[in-house]
Parts: C-alpha cells; sequence; structure tokens
C-alpha cells in the first residue's frame, strides 16, 4: 500500500461553504466581465454583455471553480461542455471540455475518514494492498484499486463527502449563476433541464442503484463477445462504496495509436452498442468519458465499467429518433423539420426561421451519410459550421430547451462523436443505420 498523501484538496461539503463559493465565483465572474468590457469599448469591439459573459478569463475562473467543488457541481459543467454549440458560447464550450478528464481527488486523510466510517477502523489490515492515490477522480467520486486477502484484485469507487446532499442547492446556485451570466439565451426555461439533471445525479450517487445497473446491463450484453463488464464484490459494498472486479485496460482513446483496422473495429463495436441502447436495449449508460470504456490491446474485449448514468430509453422516444433519421438520410426538408418537432428539438411555439435554421444545422451533420459517402469524423469545417450556427441561433434569441429526457441521450450520442474524431476515423455508417429505419 502506498501511504503518500495524494495533491488533492479536501472538497468543501458544507452547504454553508460551498455557498459561499458559488457566491465569490459570481463576484469574479462580474469583475472578469466588466474588465472586459472595459477592454471591448477601448478597442472598440463588442459590448454586448452576452458576447463578454464568458470571456476566456472567466470561463477559465469557471471551470477551475467546479474542477474544485467536484460533486454535481462538476458533473453539470461535464454535461455543458458536450454542448456543440447549440445555444452555448463556443468559448465557454471550450474551456468546459477540460473538465471532462476529471476532477482533482481528495486528499489521503479525507479518504481514510470516509472508509473509516463505512468499513470501521481497522479496514486496512484486511487488504493486501490498497492504493490511497485513486486511479481516477471523477465528478462525484474517485476509484481505487486493491487486493485482499483472498486474492481478489477490486476497483472500489468512493463517493466524495457531502455530494448528496449538494446536489440540489449546487444545481439551483448553478442555473442561477448561468442565468445572471448570460451563457444561455434569455427567456430559455432552465427549470425542466436541471429538475431533469438532479434526478439523474441522485441516480447516480446511489451506488445500490448502480450495482443493480451493471448487473441488468452485463445481462443485456451477454453473449456480445466483444464487451466484458466487472462483477460485484458484495463483500466490500456499502453506503457511497461500490467495489467490483478489476478489469485491465486503458481509457478507450487510446486505441488512436493503433493500425486503421483495430481502430475501426473498436469504434463499429461501441456504435453498434451505441445504437442497440437507443433502439433495442431500452437501456443506455449515458456517460460518454472515454475513461468509461477500456482498451486491452488488439482483439481485446471491450471492457464497460461505469452504470452510475443508466437510464431507460422509452419506446416512443426511440421511434421519433427512428423518424428524425429516417427523415435525414431519405425524406424531404419539411419531413426532417417535422420529426425534429416531434423529437422536441424544435418547440411548438418556434418560428419558422429557428426551425430553418435547426433543420439545416441537422442537414449538415447528415450530409454526407444522405449522400452514400462515408461520414469524416476529422471533418473540422463541420464542427466549425455547426459552432458558428448554433452561436447565430442563439444570438438570434431561440431559446427553446430541448426536453430533458433527450439531454442525457444526446450526450452519449455527442460522445460517440468525439471517439471518432479521436480515433481519426472516416467510416461509412449507411448501411449500419439503415438497420435501424425498418
Amino acid at each position: 500500500m502506498s501511504r503518500q498523501d495524494n495533491d488533492g484538496r479536501v472538497i468543501p461539503s458544507a452547504g454553508v461553504a460551498r455557498l459561499a463559493r458559488y457566491g465569490a465565483l459570481g463576484a469574479g465572474l462580474l469583475s472578469d466581465t466588466l474588465q472586459a468590457r472595459a477592454k471591448a469599448l477601448a478597442d472598440g469591439g463588442s459590448t454586448d454583455w452576452g458576447d463578454l459573459a464568458f470571456s476566456p478569463g472567466a470561463a477559465k475562473r469557471f471551470t477551475d471553480e467546479l474542477a474544485r467543488l467536484r460533486g454535481a457541481a462538476l458533473k453539470a459543467g461535464q454535461l455543458i461542455s458536450m454542448d456543440a454549440g447549440g445555444v452555448l458560447p463556443a468559448e465557454f464550450a471550450q474551456a468546459a471540455s477540460r473538465l471532462r478528464a476529471g476532477a482533482d481527488p481528495m486528499p489521503a486523510r479525507q479518504l481514510r475518514r470516509v472508509l473509516d466510517e463505512r468499513w470501521g477502523p481497522d479496514w486496512l489490515r484486511r487488504f493486501k494492498r490498497f492504493e490511497v492515490r485513486p486511479v481516477a477522480a471523477a465528478s462525484i467520486g474517485q476509484v481505487h484499486k486493491a487486493e485482499t486477502k483472498d486474492g481478489r484484485t477490486l476497483a472500489i469507487k468512493v463517493l466524495y463527502p457531502g455530494v448528496r446532499r449538494s446536489i440540489d442547492s449546487d444545481l439551483d446556485a448553478l442555473g442561477a449563476l448561468i442565468a445572471f451570466s448570460g451563457l444561455v439565451p434569455r427567456g430559455m426555461d432552465l427549470k425542466p433541464l436541471l429538475s431533469e439533471a438532479k434526478r439523474q445525479l441522485h441516480c447516480e450517487t446511489d451506488y445500490g442503484l448502480e450495482a443493480r445497473n451493471l448487473t441488468a446491463y452485463a445481462e443485456a450484453v451477454r453473449g456480445d463477445g466483444r464487451f466484458v463488464t466487472p462483477s460485484i464484490a458484495e463483500d466490500w459494498c456499502a453506503d457511497g462504496v461500490l467495489a467490483m472486479t478489476w478489469l485491465e485496460g486503458r481509457s478507450i482513446e487510446t486505441a488512436a495509436d493503433q493500425p486503421l483496422s483495430e481502430r475501426e473495429r473498436v469504434f463499429d463495436a461501441l456504435t453498434d452498442l451505441t445504437l442497440a441502447e437507443l433502439f433495442d436495449l431500452g437501456l443506455m449508460q449515458t456517460d460518454p468519458n472515454f475513461a468509461n470504456f477500456l482498451y486491452a490491446g488488439p482483439d481485446a474485449l471491450i471492457g464497460l465499467i461505469d452504470f452510475g448514468a443508466v437510464q431507460a430509453v422509452p419506446t416512443e422516444i426511440s421511434s421519433r429518433y427512428r423518424s428524425v433519421l429516417a427523415a435525414a438520410l431519405e425524406g424531404e426538408r419539411s419531413d426532417l423539420t417535422d420529426a425534429l418537432r416531434g423529437l422536441g428539438v424544435i418547440g411548438e411555439g418556434t418560428s419558422g426561421d429557428h426551425a430553418s435554421a435547426v433543420t439545416a444545422m441537422a442537414e449538415r451533420s447528415m450530409a454526407a451519410l444522405r449522400a452514400g459517402e462515408p461520414f469524416d469524423f476529422t471533418d473540422t469545417a463541420l464542427i466549425t459550421e455547426t459552432q458558428s450556427a448554433g452561436e447565430r441561433l442563439r444570438k438570434s434569441g431561440f431559446n427553446h430547451a430541448p426536453p430533458p429526457e433527450l439531454i442525457f441521450i444526446q450526450r452519449k450520442l455527442g460522445g460517440l462523436y468525439l471517439l471518432g474524431a479521436r480515433l481519426g476515423l472516416s467510416r461509412d455508417l449507411r448501411s449500419t443505420l439503415n438497420r435501424y429505419l425498418i
């Protein structure tokens, strides 16, 4: 066992302390914005509050503080960072992207206090080895590798202290801060989105539920020779502690240095899995963090290791996604607009110009597939165009928020796109997608 203290800072868990940090963050953002406004006035540039609210300095301050707070605050920041330029300023989405890399771990002394409460003060003697320095630190917890005296190698997830009780207040404070800052268009109703985010985060902090999700998911993919899931080590599970068998491997993005055929194998397997989740299984693991999928080498099974963010996909939602896919690949523009409206991406009160702009963005994203060409995930022009179109929509007053149930599904689909780009792929997906149009 390593007794070296890790570099983390104590996580602020008391409600008053966390609210105080939000207050300080709000004051700091206001100061950054006023400074940016003064500079813009001097330089003759834009002085629009929305354009300045997340200057590079303000965006860095915002993301640094979310990383320090961890918990619901960081998780919300990670969700925001998946935005592809629809309603959020590109500058903020870029700054927030670093939040997907992980979080600051809690220091060893705090970890020991937590595990003393869960396992008793003599817990360390029951292990042959316990690595105090976490192998991963995420938004709501961190993971440690350990070896029991009976020879099992385990991955042990430990929930950060205070996370559960801070979820509602964190997201309320973050929502107020976002509305104040001008990060989202004026008039956008954040309440349904925040409510869904709270629900999902409460689920993710329930490690008993995650254990049940893992079991259900393992059964769903049983027989698929491309994936492997861990098993629960029930004797080491406790409130806020989830223990499971250790799977060897590195983050899935490390397959990027493999030959093209191997990169395609990995991506195709996860594409099939994602589409099966959406259209067949009725169950989706909605956290696309690359570290949740383990790569163990050429032709090895892909490890699936995180099941906190699992949600049901109702048949109605699957059907509506299928309609959007069919219209994007085969229909007229009006069909696609109707399908997007049915899915809830376009609101009933959305203006004709805004509906047309959203439809055009969807058409552009599927243009290659519609033409029967491979989809190039490395096409930076597509990303740039999408971000620009989203920025124009935001500035033009488009303030329709998608249905909350779509947030996490879109997050997973966006993560698949990012993986394709990271692996440097161009894939002909038309035949794969056609299987789900029937």
